[in-house]
């Protein structure tokens, strides 16, 4: 009668545990990111950005709202730390090196911050940008 009460217990457990679903604790920063930037420090962010921040530590920065247009992407790389994240890229035509720095909430759906050329975050302007 034990071993059945034992071997029922155990069927329940692997079924609870099979049936649980996946909870998403760190929501992540992946994914389609869209706003605005503006091209001063003191100016109002109103000319559209986007970023792609994809799962392997790559992120495609598109100056522009229009993310099918060749000319306004850049490549580069990101590291989130706590909730900032900074992004190094460059344009994939023409040229440019650039960095940003962002404050992301803590929901991961929106953040703002500033970006600038080179290995500078500040010498260029501000933008926000939420998750699309």
């Amino acid at each position: 009668m034990k071993f059945k009460f034992a071997l029922a217990i155990a069927a329940l457990s692997v079924t609870l545990i099979a049936c649980k679903k996946d909870k998403d604790e760190d929501p992540g920063i992946a994914g389609l990111w869209i706003g605005k930037y503006s091209s001063s420090a003191t100016a109002y962010p109103t000319l559209g950005y986007a970023f792609l921040f994809r799962k392997d530590g790559t992120v495609r920065v598109f100056n522009s709202s229009d993310t099918a247009a060749a000319s306004g992407k850049a490549e580069g790389t990101y590291q989130v730390a706590g909730n900032k994240v900074t992004c190094n890229y460059t344009y994939v035509i023409g040229s440019g090196t650039y960095s940003s720095e962002a404050i992301v909430n803590s929901m991961f759906t929106f953040m703002e911050g500033s970006w600038g050329n080179g290995s500078s975050t500040t010498n260029g302007g501000k933008y926000f940008v939420y998750k699309n």
